[in-house]
Protein backbone atom coordinates (compact mmCIF):
# COMPACT_ATOMS: atom_id res chain seq x y z
CA UNK A 1 0.00 0.00 0.00
CA UNK A 2 2.89 2.37 0.70
CA UNK A 3 4.32 1.98 -2.82
CA UNK A 4 1.07 3.10 -4.44
CA UNK A 5 0.90 6.16 -2.16
CA UNK A 6 4.48 7.10 -3.06
CA UNK A 7 3.74 6.67 -6.76
CA UNK A 8 0.58 8.82 -6.44
CA UNK A 9 2.49 11.60 -4.62
CA UNK A 10 5.28 11.44 -7.21
CA UNK A 11 2.85 11.71 -10.13
CA UNK A 12 1.00 14.57 -8.42
CA UNK A 13 4.30 16.44 -7.85
CA UNK A 14 5.35 15.81 -11.46
CA UNK A 15 2.00 17.14 -12.72
CA UNK A 16 2.38 20.33 -10.67
CA UNK A 17 5.94 20.77 -11.92
CA UNK A 18 4.91 20.37 -15.58
CA UNK A 19 2.19 23.01 -15.18
CA UNK A 20 4.48 25.59 -13.58
CA UNK A 21 5.30 28.74 -15.62
CA UNK A 22 9.05 28.18 -15.30
CA UNK A 23 8.74 24.75 -16.90
CA UNK A 24 6.64 26.16 -19.77
CA UNK A 25 9.58 28.30 -20.95
CA UNK A 26 12.08 25.47 -20.77
CA UNK A 27 11.69 24.53 -24.44
CA UNK A 28 11.41 28.09 -25.77
CA UNK A 29 14.24 29.09 -28.11
CA UNK A 30 14.72 32.77 -28.83
CA UNK A 31 17.05 33.76 -31.70
CA UNK A 32 19.61 36.53 -31.15
CA UNK A 33 18.47 40.09 -31.78
CA UNK A 34 20.80 40.50 -34.77
CA UNK A 35 19.69 37.23 -36.42
CA UNK A 36 18.84 37.57 -40.11
CA UNK A 37 17.23 34.94 -42.27
CA UNK A 38 19.30 34.46 -45.42
CA UNK A 39 17.57 35.85 -48.46
CA UNK A 40 18.36 35.94 -52.14
CA UNK A 41 18.33 39.76 -52.18
CA UNK A 42 18.57 41.26 -55.66
CA UNK A 43 20.89 38.63 -57.12
CA UNK A 44 19.88 35.03 -56.35
CA UNK A 45 23.11 33.67 -57.84
CA UNK A 46 25.07 35.20 -54.93
CA UNK A 47 22.92 33.25 -52.47
CA UNK A 48 23.36 29.99 -54.37
CA UNK A 49 27.05 30.65 -54.86
CA UNK A 50 27.49 31.21 -51.11
CA UNK A 51 25.71 27.94 -50.36
CA UNK A 52 27.96 26.10 -52.82
CA UNK A 53 31.14 27.70 -51.41
CA UNK A 54 30.17 26.97 -47.81
CA UNK A 55 29.17 23.40 -48.68
CA UNK A 56 32.46 22.67 -50.44
CA UNK A 57 34.46 24.23 -47.61
CA UNK A 58 32.52 22.23 -45.02
CA UNK A 59 33.08 18.98 -46.92
CA UNK A 60 36.81 19.63 -47.29
CA UNK A 61 37.33 20.48 -43.63
CA UNK A 62 35.15 17.62 -42.38
CA UNK A 63 36.88 15.08 -44.62
CA UNK A 64 40.34 16.14 -43.40
CA UNK A 65 39.24 15.99 -39.76
CA UNK A 66 37.66 12.55 -40.25
CA UNK A 67 40.75 11.27 -42.07
CA UNK A 68 43.02 12.55 -39.29
CA UNK A 69 40.92 10.88 -36.60
CA UNK A 70 40.80 7.64 -38.63
CA UNK A 71 44.60 7.60 -38.99
CA UNK A 72 45.05 8.21 -35.27
CA UNK A 73 42.62 5.40 -34.35
CA UNK A 74 44.26 2.95 -36.74
CA UNK A 75 47.70 3.99 -35.48
CA UNK A 76 46.53 3.09 -31.99
CA UNK A 77 45.20 -0.22 -33.33
CA UNK A 78 48.60 -0.86 -34.86
CA UNK A 79 50.41 -0.04 -31.60
CA UNK A 80 48.04 -2.11 -29.46
CA UNK A 81 48.07 -5.12 -31.81
CA UNK A 82 50.76 -6.81 -29.68
CA UNK A 83 52.25 -8.59 -32.67
CA UNK A 84 48.99 -10.10 -33.94
CA UNK A 85 49.64 -10.29 -37.68
CA UNK A 86 46.00 -9.98 -38.74
CA UNK A 87 45.42 -6.85 -36.63
CA UNK A 88 48.68 -5.27 -37.80
CA UNK A 89 47.84 -5.99 -41.44
CA UNK A 90 44.31 -4.63 -40.99
CA UNK A 91 45.60 -1.45 -39.32
CA UNK A 92 48.16 -0.89 -42.12
CA UNK A 93 45.46 -1.44 -44.74
CA UNK A 94 43.15 1.09 -43.08
CA UNK A 95 45.97 3.65 -42.79
CA UNK A 96 46.86 3.05 -46.44
CA UNK A 97 43.28 3.59 -47.67
CA UNK A 98 42.88 6.66 -45.48
CA UNK A 99 46.00 8.19 -47.03
CA UNK A 100 44.65 7.40 -50.51
CA UNK A 101 41.39 9.09 -49.52
CA UNK A 102 43.28 12.17 -48.37
CA UNK A 103 45.14 12.27 -51.70
CA UNK A 104 41.79 12.14 -53.51
CA UNK A 105 40.47 14.98 -51.32
CA UNK A 106 43.57 17.08 -52.05
CA UNK A 107 43.12 16.26 -55.75
CA UNK A 108 39.54 17.53 -55.67
CA UNK A 109 40.75 20.71 -53.97
CA UNK A 110 43.41 21.10 -56.68
CA UNK A 111 40.75 20.64 -59.39
CA UNK A 112 38.64 23.37 -57.77
CA UNK A 113 41.65 25.69 -57.71
CA UNK A 114 42.42 24.90 -61.38
CA UNK A 115 38.83 25.72 -62.34
CA UNK A 116 39.20 29.03 -60.49
CA UNK A 117 42.42 29.81 -62.35
CA UNK A 118 41.43 28.73 -65.86
CA UNK A 119 37.88 30.08 -65.93
CA UNK A 120 38.31 33.11 -63.70
CA UNK A 121 35.60 31.93 -61.31
CA UNK A 122 36.23 32.28 -57.59
CA UNK A 123 34.76 29.20 -55.93
CA UNK A 124 36.51 29.04 -52.54
CA UNK A 125 37.98 32.50 -52.30
CA UNK A 126 36.39 35.93 -52.02
CA UNK A 127 32.89 36.32 -53.44
CA UNK A 128 31.77 33.44 -55.56
CA UNK A 129 30.15 34.73 -58.70
CA UNK A 130 28.56 32.25 -61.01
CA UNK A 131 29.04 32.95 -64.70
CA UNK A 132 25.86 33.75 -66.59
CA UNK A 133 24.86 34.47 -70.14
CA UNK A 134 24.29 38.08 -71.11
CA UNK A 135 20.69 38.98 -71.68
Amino acid sequence: MKKSAIIFVSLFTLTLTLKSPAFAQLGTIKPPADFKIPTADANPSVFVATLVRNGITLLLVASFVIALIWIILNGLRFILAQGDEKTVASAWTQIYWTLIGMVIIMGSFAIIKMVETFFGVSVLSADLKLPHLPQ
